[in-house]
């Protein structure tokens, strides 16, 4: 009579060691696919990042197209609304970063970052932000923000004071050709128009 209670006793254990392994496992596997399921979030939220700085670089040509500063900002981070809005350059603030044709385009407000948001090419500095007269050389040289001209509803930038008093002696002939040579060097880098 002992051996079949402690026969029982034993298949009792037995059971009981075999369903604590199927709970050991079944935490085991549970903690697996929370582990399997917190890496696919993480990796679709890198890929969607990823994406992101994709649809900016997109274009190869759409970097040469626009002058970026050594952060990737265009027109040195500052408002290019606040040309026509307010008469002056003024910089814009990190926290209303707008990407667009692979630039960083900074605002002053939220309201000038919607509105550049809706009409991009209204908005953006002609010769993609490149010295006005350069391209009237057919070179691609830094447009500083603070020497601007808006003509034609165009916001146009110059390498400095002394260029834009250049351009001024003949700005509809100038005018005549930058309208002629950005169609055929805007896809170009600054370095194959030298020489």
């Amino acid at each position: 009579m002992i051996i079949p209670v402690l026969a029982l006793l034993l298949v009792g254990c037995d059971k009981s060691d075999a369903d604590g392994g199927k709970t050991a496992a079944n935490k085991t596997d549970t903690k697996a696919k929370a582990d399997a399921k917190a890496d696919a979030k993480a990796d679709a939220k890198a890929d969607a990042k990823a994406d992101v700085k994709a649809d900016v670089k997109a274009d190869p040509k759409a970097a040469v197209q626009i002058n970026l500063d050594e952060q990737g900002r265009a027109l040195r981070g500052f408002d290019p609304l606040a040309y026509r809005n307010d008469g002056k350059p003024v910089e814009g603030k990190p926290e209303h970063t707008f990407e667009w044709n692979g630039a960083k385009w900074q605002f002053s407000s939220e309201q000038n970052m919607t509105k550049f948001r809706e009409s991009p090419e209204q908005w953006a500095p002609a010769n993609g932000g490149y010295c006005t007269f350069g391209v009237v050389l057919g070179k691609k040289f830094d447009g500083d923000p603070n020497v601007w001209l808006l003509e034609d509803d165009g916001l146009y930038v110059f390498l400095n004071e002394e260029v834009k008093a250049k351009f001024l002696e003949d700005q509809a002939g100038n005018l005549g050709k930058v309208k002629a040579n950005w169609p055929t060097i805007k896809d170009r880098a600054p370095a194959e128009l030298d020489g």
